[in-house]
């Protein structure tokens, strides 16, 4: 009924429906106060510009709502930007779940791959009643927890979705190299099993930093998760203990991008990579869905570089 982000034309004014994550209070190199309203349409995720604000405290709409909204979109550089002209409250029929950003997978059905997956390729090993034990124990905030408050899986059941699709990954790639299954397969789950500490994330699937987050982020709030359950449990081989924790320690792959330490052994350097291929191609993705075919994206800060979208006869010629 009301027009997605996509479908509305250049240099026109156009009321739609959305949902309003946040305003953020903003001010020009003039000084002169502006907001960013970050808004879902159920497909993607925009910010537009309000112009020549003074306090949020005076709007009449709420974050994490659904609501009425005018949006002019033009071009800027060659890309497609958004401002808003006027905003009010949703109409009565505006469901909230239409417009929020979800994984593409209902969660539980995720969850119950993931679980079948590791029931099918560890289950005679010995981390895998650790990684089941905590999995169980999260099982109702996995549901929905984003894997990040931007850049990729920042969305409803996020967390979930890149678990399963870096445990799918991990799997073909079992089929070609030579590695430890347990260890590998136990830390792709519980690599960024931290961001249930490092972020707040609501009903929504909207994620906020905790101050445990920002003071220690989300691969040593994992790193204790593990040594906590090791605590109640001494049973658990020590050395496979060991190098779980390293590949968790070592899955930014980087000491520069976050990493504890690097790389030492083969398994957390798949996870890297696999983490890596992950959250790139979850960023192509979105920024996907923003372009028309033959369309090139702005620079995505995640990835660094600008996404082409090819025309429709290029990606015909590809699928043959």
């Amino acid at each position: 009924m009301y027009p997605k982000f996509k479908e509305i034309s250049l240099d026109t004014a156009t009321w739609t429906v959305a949902f309003l994550g946040a305003i953020e209070e903003r001010e020009t190199k003039s000084k002169k106060p502006f907001c960013t309203f970050h808004l879902l349409d159920g497909a993607i995720a925009i910010i537009a510009n309000l112009w020549n604000t003074e306090k949020k405290d005076i709007y009449k709409v709420q974050e994490k709502s659904v609501i009425s909204v005018q949006l002019y979109k033009k071009l800027y550089n060659g890309v497609e930007t958004y401002e808003v002209k006027e905003y009010q409250a949703a109409p009565d029929d505006a469901k909230l779940e239409d417009y929020l950003l979800t994984a593409p997978i209902p969660s539980q059905d995720m969850m119950d791959e993931i679980k079948s997956i590791l029931s099918k390729e560890i289950s005679e090993t010995e981390l895998y009643p650790l990684v089941m034990e905590i999995l169980d124990e999260n099982a109702d905030k996995l549901l929905y927890w984003a894997a990040a408050k931007t850049i990729h899986h920042n969305c409803y059941g996020g967390l979930l979705y890149h678990m399963l699709r870096m445990l799918k990954t991990a799997v073909i790639l079992s089929r070609v190299y030579r590695f430890d299954k347990e260890l590998l397969y136990s830390a792709v789950i519980l690599h960024d099993i931290g961001k249930l500490q490092e972020l707040d994330t609501d009903a929504t699937g909207v994620a906020e930093y905790t101050v445990d987050g920002n003071l220690f982020g989300h691969t040593l709030l994992a790193i204790e998760m593990i040594d906590r359950k090791n605590f109640e449990n001494p049973t658990y081989p020590a050395e496979k203990i060991r190098l779980l924790k390293h590949c968790i320690a070592a899955h930014h792959g980087q000491l520069e991008y976050g990493a504890i330490t690097m790389p030492a052994v083969r398994e957390a350097m798949l996870l890297h990579e696999i983490d890596v291929i992950d959250a790139s191609m979850y960023q192509y993705e979105q920024a996907e869905k923003t372009l028309n075919p033959g369309e090139m994206s702005d620079r995505i800060f995640g990835l660094g570089v600008k996404v082409y979208k090819p025309a429709a006869n290029a990606e015909e010629k590809a699928n043959v």
